[in-house]
């Protein structure tokens, strides 16, 4: 089997069997509780006493065959348990996983282990991509790994009779028998229904030639992390935050007269700016995020130049990819310039300007477009990344005095997304653009009052908002013109005449789904048949999927059901008995959860 594929390679009874002890131990008090009380009604006699326990034990007996012959037909008509052995559907659904906390930042994230190699084993392929991990929140790169104990996959409960009188419906996830093997059992998300046409194009899916869009319950499911503001580093003082004050808001508020402006504030962000009488004559106060990196990347960095200096002759300059381009007068790098080489090159020439546009260079080089990466899949090489525009911020919002405005805006890199939360209109207004008229307008929502939860979405080409995760304006569709470039800056927010806290910043993107070694659904549509579904996994990257089978559609007769539970997802524990340490599943009750 391919380690590439996600498939369910095992049953587990933990939720059969733990009914199963339930309903034999009521059987077993029942059936006692009668003999004991028949027994007590007739002549204590010793043989009677020994048939009374012979037909007690005779009906505990016979309990558990019932028992046994009512969960075999629970789980071969009703629901049945999978384990998940590969990571195709990560991060939504794990396969065999180490639970890794990066020792920068401290944030817990898995990452994908092989399902059929032995914790202890020294193979070529471990060595090579499975025992160093990259933290996706900060960008910690060479996590060792050799400690962290191997984690089994979830456990899914699968409806077995969820498509008797339904289909699956798109993005629904689905098990199903392997069609080149039917033995084995696959899990992943329908994409594509019966009849259909389906392409991928630049990460999305159409449909029919018309891009095939999620609801906000969708999104929230499939989105994957890419920054916690919460999770920082503390110590490492070659990190940069995240999310910075615009330039014109950078000033030291300790030193000013009347300071203005976000302050810095825990882990999130507040203005003071509530006594304003006249707020919409206000200038907004931005706080941006900038997805800085702290090494490789292959994004474009150039910064104004005029000339190259005439003491340093290019010969000199090591081959690292520096680039002057004297038509536009720019210097150029492509990835992350290293602070060590920017510095050596310096030190070649006495040009001050040269000096000043490499300093520049290198600072400016550490911000890129976000990309398609996984923290779950081994650092092996080869895998391109693609820049993403889906994104979603969320953050928890608190007002506290005043009747002004707060904002989010985000762009896809042609034209900028406003929404802004009127307190004194009491009224939610998304703005396009630079115009003055709104393209939706909704009611406040009352939970507002208090301090909620905002999230604000651009994914599948579509504006959604959310507050405490209940849709409040219609969606705005929208098209990206092809040939716009990724921004380095997508999402901002900022407010106006407010006593306001931002905290919680998370920042998501959506799953893109990649073409490489791709044969179905990429150059051209592929026409699904009447019965016919094509199945993608979220790990895009690392799935082994409809794109990629010889033959690319699922029919309905490979359908088992649909997963609807996490019922016995797991995480390491340790157990230390003197010098000696065992390694120990543990339930992970936060990660139990239904599916939609």
């Amino acid at each position: 089997m391919s380690r590439s594929q996600l498939f369910v390679c095992g049953k587990d009874g933990g939720v059969t069997d733990s009914m199963a002890g339930e309903m034999a131990s009521t059987a077993a008090s029942k059936n006692i509780g009668s003999a004991t009380r028949e027994a007590e009604s007739r002549p204590s006699r010793r043989p009677r006493f020994d048939s009374d326990r012979r037909g007690a034990v005779r009906s505990l007996v016979e309990s558990f065959i019932s028992l046994f012959v009512a969960v075999l037909l629970f789980r071969t008509f009703a629901a049945e348990g999978y384990m998940i052995s590969t990571g195709s559907m990560a991060p939504c659904l794990l396969g065999f996983h180490k639970r890794v906390e990066c020792p920068t930042c401290g944030e817990t994230f898995p990452f994908g282990v092989a399902y059929d190699t032995d914790d202890d084993s020294k193979s070529e392929e471990l060595a090579r991509g499975r025992s160093r991990a990259i933290c996706p929140n900060c960008g910690q790169r060479a996590i060792d790994l050799s400690e962290v104990p191997r984690n089994h996959g979830d456990q899914l409960l699968v409806n077995k009779q969820a498509y008797l009188y339904r289909s699956p419906q798109r993005w629904e996830i689905v098990v199903f028998r392997n069609p080149a093997k039917p033995t084995e059992a696959y899990v992943k998300r329908v994409v594509g229904l019966p009849g259909e046409k389906l392409q991928l194009s630049d990460g999305d899916v159409l449909i029919d030639g018309q891009l095939a869009r999620k609801d906000w319950d969708r999104q929230r499911a499939m989105r994957i992390l890419v920054h916690d503001h919460d999770h920082q580093p503390d110590r490492d003082p070659g990190f940069r935050s995240h999310w910075q004050l615009v330039a014109e808001e950078a000033v030291d508020v300790s030193a000013a007269a009347n300071p203005r402006g976000w302050r810095i504030a825990d882990n999130g962000f507040e203005l003071r700016e509530g006594n304003e009488r006249r707020p919409d004559r206000e200038p907004f106060h931005w706080v941006e995020y900038l997805h800085w990196i702290r090494a490789g990347g292959l994004h474009e960095t150039s910064v104004a130049l005029a000339r190259w200096p005439v003491d340093l002759p290019p010969s000199s300059v090591p081959s690292i990819g520096l680039r002057f381009d004297p038509q536009t007068a720019t210097l150029g790098f492509t990835g992350v310039l290293p602070v060590e080489m920017a510095q050596r090159i310096a030190d070649l020439t006495e040009d001050v300007p040269f000096r000043q546009a490499l300093g520049e260079l290198q600072a400016a080089s550490h911000i890129a477009p976000l990309i398609d990466g996984y923290g779950y899949n081994p650092n092996e090489g080869g895998a391109v990344p693609n820049p993403v525009r889906d994104v979603m911020l969320s953050a928890h919002v608190e007002w506290e005095r005043g009747s002004g405005e707060f904002a989010m805006q985000m762009t896809d890199g042609s034209q900028d997304f406003t929404v802004v939360f009127d307190a004194s209109r009491r009224e939610v207004r998304l703005f396009t653009g630079a115009g003055d008229a709104a393209a939706r307008t909704g009611d406040w929502p009352a939970s507002l009052d208090k301090g909620a939860t905002i999230e604000v979405s651009l994914f599948d080409k579509q504006v959604s908002v959310a507050v405490n995760g209940q849709s409040v304006l219609e969606p705005l569709p929208f098209e990206t013109p092809a040939g716009t470039p990724a921004p380095h800056s997508a999402v901002r927010f900022g407010a106006r005449g407010l006593d306001v806290r931002v905290a919680q910043l998370k920042l998501y993107r959506d799953v893109y789904y990649t073409s490489s070694r791709a044969r179905h659904g990429v150059n051209r549509p592929h026409q699904l048949g009447d019965d016919d579904f094509f199945m993608l996994g979220d790990n895009s990257p690392l799935s082994h999927d409809s794109r990629r089978w010889d033959e690319a559609p699922v029919h309905r007769s490979l359908l088992l059901g649909k997963p609807f539970l996490v019922h016995l997802p797991s995480k390491p524990g340790r157990l230390r008995i003197g010098d000696h340490e065992m390694h120990l599943r543990m339930p992970d009750t936060e990660r139990v959860r239904f599916l939609k």
